[in-house]
């Protein structure tokens, strides 16, 4: 022991090897840290609006009932809910909602009652008639700055039956039927991968002058006890307080996480902080890695210490660990499509992490590789050294490369991804016109609707025409006079008479359809003209006259009115006031959509740019220590001679041409995972197509980039060389 604290006070290289060790595992543990509560920090939202999970207590006492609707003002959602009470008695409520509303109040939440008091009443507050009683508190809403608005009736027809507004137990693992919960966990696992390669590479710093040190120990004597003691001092020292800084660190980048948006909001700052089990264990955990990683490197000295200067071999049965890991993955896949519960991601993670594994571990063999190759055909001394190195001591030399192929191989496993989950958000189609505003799930009375605005109401009655049986739905279609229809509907050109309008003719002549008045079914004529229609939107693919189906007399379902830019707000309001619970086209669900789909695209770019970050760091380690590591090899080139630019050369080869090789089949290994999550995403949200962009080989030229940096670091080491060096050691 005291011969490695001599070392680590008289030894400058040591001395720097030692901070570097540090500031490695600092990055690292911070890093650890902030994956690890970005669940927490999910998992608060949930708790924080697990009073809005109404069908969790189906079956339960049945107080109250509530309509659930999504509502939109100038672009920003609004959570609505109408209640109403279906027996006397107390109604238990949630921790930051003051008590249950009844017929005539309402509760709003801060933002949502600035909004109201700073705009006009019939743009906005008249949408929530009644006396506002409290503002929500911060326990009740899933981000600052939410709106929401829980509105008290004497009766809401349409909405859920539960026992109150104080349902607890929600999860985040159930949003978007697992989706959300399987790409956090896809995202931890591939961007720990690069933290664990930072740690490796940090550990090995100045690796081989210790093993020649140690060795030399060896041989005078020491026992392989006291070998592995030494070192594991040396490495402790840099890694425990790595590890601390790494704490501390944590603390102000979960505040500053906190102000990234995510659904539409920012988080509360207590939301991104890890539990304190989870903090004590990732910070013991990673100086004990770091220590274990040098101490697995001693294996030559303590066994052969005369054989402590020998170059690794590597053997190629390294390439069947991608395979197995890649076979690993996909029956991952398989079970998860067939299971249930969070649990069911299980192997798919644990065959991810495996595969960017396997890259790091098969990543020597095609290092040794390369070196083979330019060897047999330099034409430049630069190339021929590099490719001495690379073919020479192929781990070593691929040790920059690691982190760097991790981030490519996350790059184009994420590029592949994103288009196909960006087509599984649910946005709003092209069914109706942007001026439009349809109410769904209506009545038959729309007086109060008439009464509250003078622009042109259009009522409508959807359904669908099948066979007649009870089992088939057959073409999803839309019924109302043309003209007024086509004020809202997109594409629609009408002509004189009753006519059925699609792109073809109805195959089957039995119209079903339903509303709150009921189920309701009538028969086509045998003979009607079609005239043509291309629907714009998914919804519905056919509009018929009302003249071709008199049974639908006074039926209505939907209801509409086109506006302008001037009473779009008022008509807005109008509906919200007099048609409470009817959900609203897709208005909503299209901003939404909109939001969730710039989540993706920014949390992509901020774990794309973390493992850049990464690699290129681990990289510039590690090819820094292997020039600390050569600095008697270079002092003896230099002193025959060789030109230090010559020598530049050779290390910016032996970093970048592995990275050209080894990032390849990180990018086709990256492509076959993404489509891999990209088919399981498919399955939980539904869509078949699995687009390829061109971007997904744009990491690999990223890499070299970021290689090339990182190779660029060890110019200052380099120059710090000198023909003294080679005589001192």
């Amino acid at each position: 022991m005291r011969i490695a604290l001599a070392v680590l006070r008289r030894d400058r290289r040591s001395q720097v090897a030692t901070v570097l060790v540090a500031l490695g595992v600092m990055i690292a543990v911070s890093l650890v840290l902030w994956l690890l509560a970005a669940p927490n920090g999910l998992q608060a939202r949930a708790d924080r609006t697990g009073w809005r999970d109404f069908w969790t207590n189906e079956g339960g006492k049945t107080t109250i009932s509530v309509a659930t609707t999504r509502d939109v003002y100038r672009g920003l959602v609004i959570e609505r809910f109408d209640v109403a009470r279906n027996e006397p008695g107390d109604v238990p409520v949630a921790k930051g909602i003051a008590r249950f509303p009844e017929s005539g109040e309402v509760l709003l939440s801060p933002a949502l009652a600035q909004l109201v008091r700073e705009a006009p009443a019939e743009n906005l507050g008249n949408r929530f008639p009644g006396q506002v009683i409290a503002e929500l508190g911060q326990d009740a809403l899933k981000y600052p700055g939410e709106l929401v608005a829980i509105v008290g009736h004497d009766a809401v027809s349409n909405g859920d039956k539960t026992t109150g507004l104080a349902q607890g137990g929600a999860s985040y693992t159930d949003d978007y039927h697992g989706l959300l919960f399987l790409l956090t966990r896809v995202g931890l696992v591939v961007l720990v991968v690069p933290c664990l390669v930072l740690v490796a590479s940090a550990a090995r710093l100045t690796a081989a002058k210790r093993e020649r040190r140690l060795a030399a120990l060896r041989l005078a004597g020491a026992s392989p006890r006291q070998v592995v003691g030494m070192t594991a001092l040396e490495t402790a020292v840099g890694a425990v307080v790595g590890s601390a800084l790494g704490v501390l660190l944590a603390q102000p980048f979960s505040h500053l996480t906190a102000k990234i948006s995510w659904e539409g909001g920012t988080w509360y700052p207590g939301d991104f902080v890890s539990d304190p089990v989870t903090t004590g264990v990732v910070a013991v955990l990673a100086p004990v890695l770091v220590v274990l990683a040098a101490i697995m490197g001693l294996r030559r000295v303590v066994k052969e210490p005369l054989a402590a200067e020998q170059k690794r071999k590597v053997r190629s049965w390294r390439l069947l660990a991608i395979a197995g890991a890649i076979a690993v993955f996909f029956f991952g896949i398989t079970v998860a499509q067939t299971g249930s519960g969070s649990s069911r991601f299980t192997v798919v993670l644990l065959g991810l992490g495996a595969v960017a594994l396997a890259l790091v571990l098969a990543g020597p063999v095609v290092t040794a590789w390369v070196g083979r190759f330019f060897v047999g055909r330099w034409r430049k001394p630069s190339t021929l050294l590099a490719g001495r190195r690379l073919s020479g001591d192929p781990v070593a030399a691929f040790r920059g490369s690691a982190g760097v192929v991790i981030a490519v191989f996350t790059g184009s496993m994420a590029l592949t991804m994103l288009p196909g989950l960006e087509t599984t958000i649910p946005n709003g189609d092209k069914t109706w016109q942007d001026n439009a505003i349809v109410a769904e799930e209506v009545g038959v009375d729309v007086t109060q609707l008439r009464l509250a605005t003078s622009a042109p109401i259009v009522t409508m009655t959807s359904g669908t025409v099948g066979d007649g049986s009870a089992d088939h739905y057959g073409n999803s279609v839309l019924v109302g006079k043309c003209t007024e229809v086509a004020l809202l509907i997109t594409g629609l050109t009408c002509g004189d008479g009753p006519a059925v309008y699609s792109s073809t003719k109805l195959r089957w002549s039995h119209f079903r359809g339903s509303s709150r008045d009921g189920e309701v079914k009538a028969e086509l004529p045998a003979q009607y003209e079609t005239r043509p229609f291309t629907p714009s939107g998914y919804r519905y693919e056919a509009v018929i006259d009302p003249e071709l189906l008199p049974a639908l007399q006074g039926r209505v379902s939907l209801v509409g009115v086109p506006t302008t830019a001037e009473n779009r707000e008022a008509v807005h309001t109008a509906f919200v006031r007099t048609l409470p619970g009817a959900p609203l086209t897709e208005l909503a669900r299209g901003v939404r959509g909109d939001t969730l789909t710039e989540d993706l695209e920014r949390a992509t770019i901020i774990g794309l740019s973390i493992a850049g970050v990464l690699g290129g760091i681990g990289a510039a380690v590690a090819a820094a220590g292997s020039v600390i590591d050569r600095r008697r090899t270079f002092g003896a080139l230099i002193a025959a001679g060789t030109p230090i630019r010559v020598l530049a050369h050779a290390l910016r080869r032996e970093v970048v041409l592995p990275v050209f090789a080894a990032t390849i089949a990180a990018c086709a290994a990256g492509i076959v995972m993404g489509l891999g999550l990209l088919a399981l995403a498919r399955g939980l949200m539904g869509g078949e197509d699995l687009p390829l962009t061109p971007w997904v080989v744009a990491p690999v030229a990223v890499g070299m980039v970021v290689a090339l940096v990182a190779a660029l670091a060890c110019g200052p080491v380099l120059r710090g060389i000198s023909p003294r060096d080679y005589a001192a050691e």
